[in-house]
């Protein structure tokens, strides 16, 4: 992995790290005997995520933290950086699901998803990239969706956030850029992950949302060892299969 030859100290910090992508994340990354902060706000099934760190040959810090508290991801990040000498990689993965027509998605729904998908986003590239800075390298990865530019229906407030996940990185490229960090947003079309469990919506939408991943042929896995390569060839824009590459050109 190239991300392993350019940072021989291997420090990662992932959120949303519980299951799903972010676990694949991990996991990939302890394969290569990462040191990883694995972080989510929920507690048990971050505890078996560094579990399965630490048995595929990778270094676990557990970090129980909601990603919308600013106060929570900055002090995790201090407590990274300060137990492991710094850091070179950064996932900001932690996000939600919201399904539904624009007037029928409650306000209070719009408030936590931007609070989770964006605002988690911005808490954890204003806590990290201090550090990278100071260092004069690392990488920022964050992982938005092909919601970011397909503006599908039925799914603004989703759509709000992963474009603004989208817009943020890009901007963050070009002032890093010239400071030796790189940065990449991540941008997949539907994968098998459970983002459909907790999906804030009608049981309706949730089915829908559940049948779309689950049929789509492709793995948390896959999605998580293309991300890792693509970000070590210092690719700005991460999109998998092959059909989200050809939509975005597309649009």
């Amino acid at each position: 992995m190239r991300l392993s030859q350019r940072y021989p100290s291997k420090r990662a910090f992932v959120t949303g790290a519980a299951s799903g992508f972010g676990r694949a994340l991990c996991l990939e990354l302890a394969a290569e005997g990462w040191t990883v902060g694995v972080a989510d706000i929920d507690a048990t099934g971050l505890a078996d995520a560094a579990q399965a760190v630490t048995e595929a040959g990778g270094v676990a810090d557990r970090f129980t933290l909601d990603v919308a508290d600013p106060e929570q991801v900055q002090a995790a990040a201090d407590g990274f950086v300060d137990s492991h000498g710094g850091v070179d990689l950064v996932i900001n993965n932690a996000g939600i699901a919201v399904a539904g027509r624009l007037e029928e998605t409650p306000l209070a729904d719009w408030q936590k998803i931007i609070d989770i998908n964006l605002w988690g986003v911005i808490h954890g590239c204003r806590s990290f990239v201090p550090y990278l800075r100071r260092a004069g390298q690392g990488h920022v990865v964050n992982v938005a969706s092909a919601a970011a530019w397909a503006a599908g229906p039925r799914m603004s407030a989703y759509n709000v956030t992963k474009a603004g996940v989208r817009v943020l990185t890009e901007t963050l490229y070009g002032e890093l850029k010239a400071e030796g960090i790189d940065v990449s947003v991540v941008m997949p079309l539907f994968f098998q992950t459970n983002i459909g469990r907790n999906q804030l919506s009608s049981d309706r939408e949730r089915a829908l949302t559940e049948r779309l991943v689950t049929t789509s042929g492709v793995t948390a896995q896959e999605v998580a060892q293309y991300t890792l390569r693509a970000a070590g060839n210092r690719k700005i824009h991460i999109l998998y299969p092959r059909q989200s590459a050809l939509l975005w050109r597309l649009k």
